[in-house]
């Protein structure tokens, strides 16, 4: 069994030290976000060794994964939460759709798939074509 991609202290470094039960938790959670970044991205072990990816940039994903889990609302899966004093109100969002236990954001994917940003799709006319119509013969206003 490969190790997590993250310890429990980098995750109470990312957040605070955490009680014998968390550390239990956390370690349950770590190991299992680390094993669907494994799933997902196959080579990722590979990929540290290699230097094409930064272990700090991997452990920062599943620390993130993994805060969610750890401080996130009592109710599993809640997106927010509102509690009131008196009239005794309580509001409670909770997420559609969910597929997965963690949930990746898009700057946890560009880590994994090696891209810096998302570039537009730029298209330009065919070179050659219009550049002469900005060439003004001299002494012309």
């Amino acid at each position: 069994m490969k190790e997590p991609l993250a310890s429990v202290q980098d995750l109470e470094g990312a957040w605070r030290p955490l009680t014998v039960r968390e550390k239990t938790t956390a370690g349950h959670y770590l190991g299992a976000a680390s094993r669907q970044i494994r799933r997902r991205w196959k080579t990722v072990d590979q990929r540290i060794l290699d230097g094409e990816l930064g272990a700090e940039d991997v452990s920062d994903v599943v620390v993130e994964l993994v805060l969610d889990k750890l401080g996130g609302p009592q109710i599993r899966n809640a997106r927010s939460w509102t509690a009131g004093a008196g009239p005794f109100q309580q509001q409670v969002t909770l997420q559609s759709g969910k597929k997965d236990l963690f949930d990746f954001e898009d700057w946890m994917l560009l880590v994994f798939e090696s891209k810096s940003a998302v570039l537009p799709d730029f298209h330009a006319p065919p070179s050659g074509q219009y550049e002469g119509i900005f060439n003004w013969p001299e002494g012309r206003n």
